[in-house]
Formats: structure tokens, C-alpha cells, sequence
């Protein structure tokens, strides 16, 4: 029982010692990943409209609205007004996806992803083997006529082939920033 408890109170002390590392770690980097992130939004800022001056304040408008999370005006030099950037952000069953729209007389002048962790390989291929169980590697086989033989995807029309079902993370993540983009555009036209 002794050396049981022995065991427990070096593991405790190992657990307490990477708990404070970790946390000395985290106090120490979050400073300069908060300034990084600050420098990434400027220079998308800049990005979209050219003549943004870092020195000027980007003022606050508006706070989050489904996928808008804030819109905010930004102004050059002179502190005239370039037009409007909205930072949207979005999730779908491939990851997350953040952008910065700007918008200038309500029309989309550009759009910068700030975050984009959509994870393609992975939900590819656990999509084909759910929706082609027969397949092989590389190997599309479909049976697209019900029938009980397989048919390579190299023995079908383009015809049959535009009907396969394509739709993987590439897709739902260009539908999402599509989404976000008309969110914002809708916006601005209240």
C-alpha cells in the first residue's frame, strides 16, 4: 500500500510540474501571439485597401451577427473613410474558416481568409469509403444503375460521371465562404 502511495504522490508532483510549465508557457506567449494576431489583421487591412494607415484607429461598428463577428470602418491618412471591413468566421463538418471582407460602396472589393483550417485529405477519404464502399485506393468503383457489378469510373461517360456525387471538403468549405460572403452583402444592403 506504501509503495502505491509513493507512486501516486511522484505522479501527482510530475502532473503539478507540467501544469505550471504549461501555464508559464501559455502566460509568456500569449502576449506575443495577441500582438502577431494584431500585426495579421493590420496587414489584411492593408491587403484590401491600400491606402489604410496603420497609425489611423479602425473604428468599431458592429458586433456579431450570425457569421458576421464585427464590422468595423477604416480610414487613411487623413483620416477620410475607405469603407467597411467585416471579419466573418464560420464552421462546417471539415473545420473553420475566418475571413476579412471589405466593402466599399456596396460592393465586395476583397476577401482575405484570416483562418482556414479546413482538413481536406482525412474527410476525403473516410467520405469516399462511407459513400463507395467497394472502392479501392485511388480507385473510384460506383454502382450508379443499381445493378450488383461495379463499374470503374473510367467506363462511364462524362455524362454519368457529372452525375457522380463529388461534394467533399473543398466543396462544403467554398459553400461556406460563398455563405459568409452573401451574409455580409446582405448586410449591407439594410
Amino acid at each position: 500500500m506504501k509503495r502505491y502511495a509513493y507512486v501516486s504522490l511522484i505522479l501527482g508532483a510530475i502532473a503539478l510540474v507540467c501544469a505550471t510549465l504549461i501555464a508559464l508557457m501559455n502566460m509568456l506567449t500569449r502576449p506575443i501571439i495577441a500582438k502577431s494576431d494584431e500585426e495579421k489583421i493590420k496587414e489584411t487591412y492593408t491587403k484590401i485597401f491600400m491606402d489604410y494607415d496603420s497609425s489611423q484607429s479602425v473604428d468599431f461598428i458592429k458586433d456579431e451577427k450570425g457569421y458576421i463577428k464585427e464590422k468595423r470602418i477604416v480610414y487613411d491618412k487623413n483620416h477620410n473613410s475607405l469603407g467597411y471591413i467585416y471579419t466573418t468566421s464560420g464552421k462546417n463538418a471539415y473545420g473553420e474558416i475566418s475571413l476579412m471582407i471589405g466593402i466599399f460602396d456596396g460592393n465586395v472589393l476583397d476577401v482575405e481568409f484570416l483562418v482556414n483550417t479546413e482538413s481536406f485529405q482525412d474527410t476525403v477519404n473516410s467520405h469516399v469509403k462511407n459513400k463507395y464502399p467497394s472502392s479501392k485506393e485511388n480507385v473510384i468503383e460506383i454502382n450508379i444503375y443499381g445493378k450488383e457489378d461495379r463499374m470503374d469510373i473510367n467506363a462511364l461517360s462524362k455524362e454519368e460521371i457529372n452525375n457522380i456525387d463529388v461534394k467533399c471538403g473543398a466543396t462544403f468549405g467554398a459553400t461556406l465562404v460563398k455563405q459568409m460572403v452573401l451574409a455580409v452583402v446582405e448586410e449591407e444592403a439594410l
